[in-house]
């Protein structure tokens, strides 16, 4: 399979949060008033693993969608920047009893094809038949209407050659990078793990034909110095976004007609606490989407083994916040695009 791997082409300079600068002069800014926890006072996610831009409104209010890895989608607005409401996607009976063999619903990338009208999920194997769960699937709302809040159909896509597509899919690893431009889907694996069931240093991102499902290439990220694919988000054809969890990095590629890599920029992010920037925490960033070109959205998938700071740092929080860590509520990281 190897052989389908293209000779990469990288021509830019590393990018240092949150100076940095590529050879086209993007640089990404911490935005005023972020981060923050992912939450109102009513309501808020849990493990949120992918967000998915829908619509700017008439008053100015943003419209996402948002995956949980335990099987929950949610529709979330802000507002006036700081205002978050949610409301939860519901599940048709048909779809639930489509998911009640899983294993786990492990639902990972979210993704609103602005070219097609279609929502994509993609949802990790789990268990000793996981290669019968591992996929990416189309979501139907209710009356064909995105804004609507159900989900009454799931479509699995059925890409080829199917080695390919399942080529080092394991229990819980799989495809959590998704996304599309105009004429191909990208399909970013987690990660290689090492014979002895470990991350390595390296990944791949798959790329298909939208009408045919067919996978025409394969990208190692072996000599880029990416370890995961965490999200994945097209800005425009051949250019992805992506996060680089076990790094903290955000990436952006630009390919060639050839799937070349013709530009590579890495911003290193820091995860903030909320209100308390002079304080760090171990960040799990696996969900990215673009507002406008302007505003780039992560949120974090708390990792509850390191979430949670240690007492030196909770000392130094208010209530509220130690509360929040301790209740794991993701938190939601926005920065400007220049």
């Amino acid at each position: 399979m190897r052989n389908i791997v293209l000779s990469l082409i990288i021509s830019s300079v590393l990018m240092i949060f949150p100076k940095g600068q590529d050879s086209t002069g993007i640089q990404i800014h911490p935005a005023e008033n972020y981060p923050r926890w992912l939450k109102n006072d009513v309501y808020h996610t849990n493990q949120t693993s992918g967000m998915t831009f829908l619509r700017e409104k008439d008053d100015g209010t943003f419209e996402f969608l948002l995956a949980d890895d335990i099987g929950k989608i949610h529709r979330l607005f802000i507002q006036d920047d700081t205002l978050f409401s949610f409301s939860e996607i519901k599940f048709s009976y048909e779809v639930l009893l489509y998911l009640a063999d899983f294993p786990k619903l492990d639902f990972e990338e979210i993704f609103y094809d602005s070219f097609t009208g279609e929502v994509y999920l993609t949802i990790e194997g789990n268990g000793e038949e996981h290669l019968s769960y591992h996929g990416i699937y189309k979501l139907n709302f209710k009356d064909d209407n995105v804004f609507q809040d159900s989900v009454v159909k799931l479509t699995r896509l059925e890409f080829t050659p199917q080695e390919i597509f399942y080529d080092n899919l394991l229990p819980n690893i799989g495809y959590e990078g998704f996304t599309t431009d105009e004429n191909y889907f990208y399909l970013g694996l987690e990660n290689e793990q090492t014979s002895e069931g470990s991350f390595s240093g390296q990944t791949v991102i798959r790329i298909a034909d939208k009408n045919s499902l067919k996978i025409v290439t394969e990208i190692s990220t072996e000599n880029i110095d990416i370890s995961t694919v965490c999200g994945l988000y097209s800005d425009e054809n051949f250019s992805l976004w992506g996060i680089d969890r076990n790094h903290r990095k955000v990436f952006k590629l630009l390919f060639d007609e050839y799937f070349n890599i013709a530009d590579l920029n890495i911003f290193n992010i820091k995860t903030v606490v909320p209100k308390y920037n002079q304080f760090e925490y171990v960040g799990s960033l696996e969900s990215i989407t673009i507002v406008s070109e302007k505003f780039l959205f992560l949120v974090d998938d708390p990792w509850h083994k390191f979430f949670i700071p240690p007492n030196e740092i909770l000392n130094h929080l208010d209530e509220s916040t130690v509360n929040n860590f301790k209740n794991f509520v993701p938190v939601i990281h926005k920065f400007n695009i220049d």
